[in-house]
């Protein structure tokens, strides 16, 4: 009996997980009600978050073994701007206020990152 709970919570935790990286909200099953353009701006915010992550794997690789790295982090770099140019590509498009809200939010974090790396 013990099992069959633990089993049933892991698998709740790992669908809120799921949906949580699809739709950006925790919930335990997805909404359809999500636009389009909802769903490329999450799909632009993972490629922001791999792209950081790429750039700091980078910077640990060169830190820890003195490989040059340089090309790593400029492909990084060169994924963060594409995503920043889509991203304000895509404001110009969207009437959503909500929509328009996150794409804000992401094009600042972007422009933080940027000021921090630099």
């Amino acid at each position: 009996m013990k099992n069959l709970i633990t089993i049933a919570v892991v698998v709740v935790i790992a669908l809120v997980a799921f949906n949580y990286y699809q739709t950006g909200e925790f919930k335990l099953l997805p909404g359809s009600a999500m636009s389009d353009e909802a769903r490329e701006v999450n799909s632009l915010r993972g490629d922001f978050r791999q792209a950081t992550q790429q750039y700091r794997q980078a910077g640990r690789s060169a830190g820890l073994s003195g490989l040059d790295t340089t090309s790593d982090a400029a492909s990084a770099l060169s994924a963060i701007d594409g995503v920043e140019r889509d991203l304000k590509k895509l404001r110009k498009q969207v009437e959503d206020p909500k929509v328009r809200q996150e794409i804000d939010e992401l094009l600042e974090e972007i422009a933080t990152y940027k000021r921090s790396i630099q």
